[in-house]
């Protein structure tokens, strides 16, 4: 999915860039990032990488180690819990305003196409189109706050590790996103926070069997 980078500062520019890129798996946990390395491949000085870089430390998302380097933070099973209670927290907020309008037609095709990246057992389409999914309920509120807070909690969840570990199928993953969908054509908003309360649940639960 393309990012919206119009403008905004260049450090926000490539702090969104970098996000994605964790998200996609193309920057792992525990890698170094260099910024020498990043400001030769987007064309600027190194100063907005290292201020990116510096905010996206203090997000939680990256860690710091004083002679060490920068690299992804990796997270407890209790950390991570609690950083998904708080996408749930954000949804159910945000599924409140679903009779302004949500795209439930994209919405549907976007879990068709979830459902073929499960069948094909690829995560990295199937992560790529969960957080599509999920990102055109937040959009609902129109509240750029509460989007850019989610999408730092979503590149924080290590979604395709969950994922990977779920104790299910990757259809039945997917399935857990349907009963929104059905919620949002109804306009219901009660049936809409109990689709989100279940889908978090079930997440929630498979990290706790983890431990």
């Amino acid at each position: 999915m393309s990012l919206e980078l119009q403008k905004i500062p260049l450090k926000d520019k490539i702090s969104a860039i970098l996000m994605q890129r964790i998200i996609d798996g193309k920057i792992e946990a525990k890698e170094k990032l260099k910024e020498a390395h990043l400001a030769k491949e987007f064309g600027v000085s190194q100063a907005p990488v290292r201020e990116a870089i510096i905010s996206l430390v203090a997000k939680g998302i990256l860690e710091h180690i004083p002679n060490v380097g920068t690299h992804v933070k990796s997270y407890s099973s209790k950390e991570r819990i609690e950083i998904y209670e708080t996408r749930e927290a954000l949804e159910l907020y945000a599924c409140k305003f679903i009779q302004n309008g949500v795209d439930v037609l994209l919405m549907k095709e976007v879990y068709e196409k979830m459902q073929a990246a499960a069948k094909e057992d690829d995560v990295k389409s199937l992560v790529e189109y969960d957080q599509f999914f999920h990102e055109l309920l937040l959009k609902g509120c129109d509240n750029c706050t509460i989007l850019q807070t989610w999408k730092e909690q979503y590149t924080k969840s290590a979604v395709a590790h969950v994922i990977e570990e779920f104790d299910t199928t990757l259809e039945n993953i997917v399935s857990l996103h349907f009963p929104i969908i059905e919620a949002i054509e109804e306009l219901s908003i009660e049936k809409c926070a109990k689709a989100i309360e279940h889908h978090y649940k079930t997440i929630i639960k498979n990290i706790k069997d983890e431990k």
